[in-house]
């Protein structure tokens, strides 16, 4: 077995793989509107994909644990299909997450976010987490770790959003999710004062998304591409796996 994927092993196999494994890691996504050229599981499609992609390459050091489908959208409601969580409802199920597996012998726990609107939430959790339960946490929303590959080549003014980064990303481990025929440019709703703020850096608007979007995307997707996805997605596994070379001895 090439990658310890919890969902897809029966318990003897996971015994097995807990002799070696050191790290348990956690992806963790959202189920909200990507524009009309992503499916709403984008967020959750790309953790998991990314972390059986850092399973082998980090194998036999981590197990990856079933992912967590929903995150915290309340600014995607607008959108048909949007699910969100109240931020103590996902820090609820990191904690049962965690102790469960520590009552397997897992003393370190890696959080792979694929939504920036998770942060906040798994940072408080994670903190909490680490010092109740006398556990080592990390936590990284994944493409972080390849931001010298997006700042490269990524110019748009505002992205991050069903935009030509997770575009790229989503060609990359997930093509069955984009539509192809129906990628577009944003339309940003200009007129907005949380439109005016959105980039700002010294203080941020809680807002829908709608005030800064009318279509539900960010950025250029015309511009992503199956190579754009392997250079931030690789990029991204390299620096993710040394973190853990470290982080399990």
């Amino acid at each position: 077995m090439k990658g310890y994927i919890l969902k897809d092993m029966t318990w003897p196999e996971i015994e097995e793989a807990l002799k070696t494994a050191k790290v348990a890691v956690v992806p963790i996504g959202a189920q909200e509107q990507h524009g009309r050229h992503l499916a709403e599981g984008c967020d959750s499609y790309r953790a998991e994909a990314f972390c059986a992609l850092l399973a082998e390459k980090s194998y036999p050091h981590v197990v990856v644990a079933p992912t967590v489908n929903y995150g915290i959208s309340p600014h995607h409601m607008d959108f048909p299909g949007t699910i969100s969580l109240r931020p103590e409802t996902l820090m609820a199920i990191l904690e049962d997450v965690v102790s469960s597996l520590k009552q397997h012998g897992m003393k370190k726990f890696l959080f792979v976010n694929g939504h920036g609107a998770n942060s906040s939430a798994i940072a408080v959790a994670s903190e909490k987490l680490a010092r109740e339960y006398d556990v080592e946490v990390a936590h990284t929303k994944f493409v972080d770790a390849a931001k010298g590959v997006i700042q490269e080549h990524i110019h748009s003014e505002h992205f991050g959003h069903a935009c030509e980064r997770e575009i790229s990303e989503s060609l990359y481990m997930a093509p069955h999710i984009v539509r192809k025929d129906l990628v577009e440019k944003s339309d940003m709703n200009t007129d907005t004062f949380a439109y005016k703020y959105m980039n700002n850096d010294f203080v941020k608007v809680v807002h829908q998304f709608k005030d800064t979007t009318h279509n539900g995307n960010l950025g250029d997707g015309r511009q992503g591409s199956f190579e754009l996805g392997e250079k931030i997605i690789q990029t991204a596994l390299d620096n993710l796996s040394t973190f853990i070379e470290d982080f399990a001895r």
